[in-house]
């Protein structure tokens, strides 16, 4: 076990020229300082003590031309310097990379998005509270706060410590405090996962939930706005309710038509007709078979049979691409979500 410094990587100012063309050529050997390296001359890390960064495969290339005549005098011609691949935040240590540092390898600080936990406002300045990076200047966009007036875009920063920053704006919704969702995006992060201190998201359930009120709760959650797609919405035939059943003294209503259980999901609002008994607007809320599905009604007596028809009610949710209850999402991930028509 070795304790050592990472070496300058091979493109770099410091490995160029017969330096890196030595490392580059040994096997399984040692470098020029004596460190080990592998097959491609990368340093050989077996266990370093203290601090020691991220190390991502970092091949980069250069071309020798003979400049000294046919007696093999070389020397460096042009040689091509290949950028680092942007680091893969879904590979361990990456991730930390990624989320809390800029301009690898020289790590500095990346201001990017952070949460917020709390907000007042006094009509002239809002203040949030927030551990972060930021600095007078920085232009943020802030979302997910229960007060929407402190929910703002393309805001300036007028001061920043590491604890807290304000906003000069008119908003003034009291004092929030507890807030689990909120978030400050600084407007020139390169992605949603730039920044220190956001989790993954964990998908809400949405189904039965009105447009609006449906995107609010996924922005919520973690999901960046431009990552949430409102599909167009989906037809809205009357489905066919051939049989209704309601056992003495429960509440839960089963309808029986082709096909219900796929088209009508649990969570999905629902509106019956024609059936004397139940009509009304009710949520969907368990199936039985692709045939069957239940809600639970205002009354308990007995029925045994019956027919009507069932639609969704426009403008709610019928469906979206990811699962409620989904967790370990990266804030980077998309969703679709899918509304009901007009009757049809």
């Amino acid at each position: 076990m070795t304790n050592y410094s990472s070496p300058a990587a091979q493109g770099s100012a410091q490995g160029t020229g017969a330096y890196s063309e030595a490392i580059a050529a040994q096997v399984g050997a040692t470098n020029n300082v004596g460190h080990a390296t592998d097959s491609a001359g990368n340093i050989a890390v077996d266990f370093a003590f203290g601090p020691f960064p991220a190390q991502p495969n970092d091949e980069r290339s250069a071309t020798i031309s003979n400049t000294g005549g046919s007696t093999g005098d070389y020397a460096w011609g042009t040689t091509t310097q290949v950028a680092s691949g942007r680091l893969d935040a879904a590979l361990d240590n990456h991730a930390n990379v990624e989320a809390g540092w800029a301009g690898y390898p020289a790590y500095i600080p990346a201001p990017g998005n952070y949460m917020v936990t709390a907000a007042s406002g006094n009509g002239t300045t809002v203040t949030y509270t927030s551990q972060n990076e930021l600095s007078a200047g920085d232009v943020v966009n802030i979302t997910g706060l229960t007060a929407g007036a402190y929910n703002l875009s393309s805001a300036t920063v007028a001061s920043a410590d590491v604890l807290k920053f304000t906003v000069t704006n008119s908003a003034n919704a009291g004092e929030i405090t507890g807030q689990w969702y909120g978030k400050v995006q600084l407007t020139t992060a390169a992605t949603a996962g730039d920044g220190a201190g956001l989790g993954n998201i964990v998908v809400p359930n949405v189904l039965g939930q009105t447009t609006a009120v449906a995107l609010d709760a996924l922005k919520d959650a973690g999901y960046e706005a431009g990552n949430i797609t409102t599909a167009a919405a989906a037809t809205n035939a009357a489905g066919s309710i051939t049989d209704i059943d309601r056992t003495a003294g429960s509440t839960t209503v089963e309808l029986t038509g082709v096909g219900f259980t796929a088209a009508y999901p649990v969570g999905t609002k629902i509106t019956v007709a024609s059936t004397g008994t139940v009509d009304g607007t009710w949520t969907v809320t368990g199936n039985t078979s692709t045939n069957k599905i239940r809600f639970t009604s205002n009354a308990s007596t007995v029925l045994t049979s019956g027919t009507g028809s069932i639609i969704g009610v426009a403008g709610t949710i019928k469906t979206q691409s990811t699962a409620a209850g989904a967790s370990s999402i990266a804030t980077t991930g998309t969703i679709t979500i899918t509304p009901w028509a007009a009757a049809s």
